[in-house]
């Protein structure tokens, strides 16, 4: 039941309920399995201090030293965001397998720490373990942070003369880090290639454009998505309001803006900056200051100083307080 309820799509705190229940009542002992799947649901909704009381259950219960156990306590450690625990619990294994080795690697890729990601991605070929498509998932991430390009074009070698399945979630993530790490050309090579494209890979191509300064191709590539059904997200609109912004298409940009209210997107910081920055662009300094005036939320310095900054260039000069 425990096992059942940590499988859910949506998380909820449902088994560690019943796994206190159970200790609760007395009616059974908990196992590896048990506490494996007690942490992956403490991991799952953040349930920090659970998660530490099963841990001194599991020390308590002579479990401490089974791979599946350890494993679940470096992947809960890294999800809570306590990467100095999980490399702890990590550093403590002593016959790391390839589960222990991706897990503690996506905890420093989804924690940032891209540099030391990539280090024990070395330190794991030393070692002669060889890397599925999961670890290879957490280690492009890791070179789109860092930008680097040369290991990200190795694993991408690597994935083909192994023939491994470049699925949609790979393929997706070798886009955004060629975009990231300055070949576009390149992504848009893989991103032609896809032969599914779900929202994320197109929004990844569309943001990727954008970020470039290809305002046309971005907006063309948001064109095609349209066409090929597929719905836009926060990330999308983002892409494209970018992409407005960089070359003052004002009425493009409100319509967009339009379209993204009509989809039921809630906005976020990001998109109100991105159009306060192409008003700003498009000289038109007193209305971006009367939209970052009007904003349900309260501007960020990047807004004030994106309309502090075009203050200097116009000749109606605000005061802004």
């Amino acid at each position: 039941m425990i096992r059942a309820c940590s499988q859910l799509q949506s998380p909820s705190k449902e088994p560690i309920l019943l796994y206190k229940k159970m200790l609760k009542r007395g009616c059974a002992t908990p196992n590896t399995f048990t506490f494996s799947f007690v942490l992956k649901a403490c991991s799952m909704v953040s349930a920090f201090e659970e998660g530490l009381q099963v841990h001194s259950q599991v020390l308590r219960s002579g479990f401490s030293s089974c791979p599946f156990v350890e494993t679940a306590l470096v992947n809960f450690y890294a999800k809570c965001e306590q990467i100095g625990l999980a490399q702890k619990m990590f550093d403590e294994i002593s016959d790391k397998n390839l589960i222990a080795w991706s897990t503690m690697i996506s905890g420093y890729s989804k924690s940032g720490m891209a540099k030391e990601a990539l280090g024990l991605f070395r330190d794991m070929q030393m070692r002669g373990v060889f890397p599925d498509e999961v670890t290879l998932l957490s280690v492009i991430s890791a070179c789109s942070v860092s930008g680097a390009l040369d290991i990200g074009r190795w694993v991408h070698t690597f994935v083909e003369k192994q023939s491994m399945k470049c699925d949609l979630e790979l393929s997706t993530a070798f886009v955004n880090m060629y975009a990231k790490c300055g070949c576009i050309e390149r992504a848009k090579e893989v991103f032609d290639e896809m032969l599914v494209r779900d929202t994320k890979a197109w929004s990844t191509m569309i943001v990727g454009l954008a970020i470039h300064g290809l305002v046309e191709d971005a907006l063309e590539t948001f064109r095609r998505m349209e066409e090929a059904k597929v719905t836009p997200n926060h990330v999308t609109f983002l892409g494209v309001l970018s992409a407005c912004a960089h070359s003052g298409l004002v009425s493009e940009g409100r319509r967009f803006w339009s379209n993204m209210l009509e989809s039921k997107i809630q906005p976020s910081i990001e998109h109100y900056g991105c159009m306060v920055d192409l008003l700003c662009r498009a000289g038109r300094v007193e209305e971006a200051h009367a939209f970052a005036e009007t904003m349900p939320i309260s501007p960020n310095p990047v807004i004030w100083r994106t309309l502090l900054s075009s203050c200097r260039y116009s000749s109606k000069c605000l005061l802004l307080c």
